[in-house]
């Protein structure tokens, strides 16, 4: 049985490698190869990150950063990152339709929704994170700074006006009755004005439930 299904992983293997060859030579080909090097895929796949299912959101900062540094083309992020995903991660990719699976940016938001690394989640990490007893205190606040910098991108902030909206939405979350602000969360709203169109409506709708 045992050897049934290394045989079985062996092929599966085999069969994406050479699915990935074929992409590599597709991509190669609308490039153009006397205009540009062509790339190697044989070569890229054996300088990705091994993934790492404890420490999922920094895997993709290094190999965001790995795929730049190698000027890897974006269009074949995607096929390289399927390498080397495993466990819960591998099985949300398998569940992809095949167009959602060359699309890094869809690969990369499904892996993370699966180990619930969302914006709610980078919140309470942030929020959370205590300085440990092995930490100096340059440690500490560089780990703070950088759970709010993944906080901040997963809400796609990158001005100060996107800031204040975070900043006042949290607030006020946080002085509503914790059903609400779990209803809010579930909705995904960003804009505070919205937010308290759908909490009033959430409790009109409840309204025996908040008596008294």
């Amino acid at each position: 049985l045992e050897m049934k299904k290394d045989e079985r992983a062996l092929r599966e293997k085999e069969l994406e490698v050479k699915h990935l060859e074929i992409r590599e030579k597709e991509v190669n080909a609308s490039r153009g190869s006397s205009t540009e090097r062509e790339f190697d895929m044989s070569k890229s796949i054996r300088l990705v990150p091994p993934f790492n299912e404890k420490d999922v959101d920094k895997y993709f900062a290094v190999f965001e950063r790995v795929a730049s540094s190698l000027k890897w083309p974006r269009d074949m992020w995607a096929l390289l990152l399927q390498c080397v995903l495993v466990g819960k991660a591998r099985e949300m990719f398998s569940s992809l339709s095949l167009d959602n699976s060359r699309d890094y940016e869809c690969v990369k938001s499904t892996v993370l929704r699966a180990y619930e690394l969302v914006p709610e989640a980078y919140r309470q990490k942030f929020r959370r994170f205590m300085k440990l007893d092995n930490q100096t205190y340059v440690e500490f606040a560089w780990e703070k700074e950088a759970l709010f910098d993944r906080w901040c991108a997963s809400q796609g902030v990158k001005d100060f006006k996107l800031l204040r909206a975070l900043m006042i939405m949290e607030d006020f979350k946080n002085c509503l009755p914790e059903r609400v602000a779990t209803y809010l969360n579930e909705q995904n709203v960003t804009e505070v004005s919205k937010a308290t169109l759908l909490a009033d409506e959430y409790v009109l709708t409840r309204k025996t439930e908040f008596v008294g």
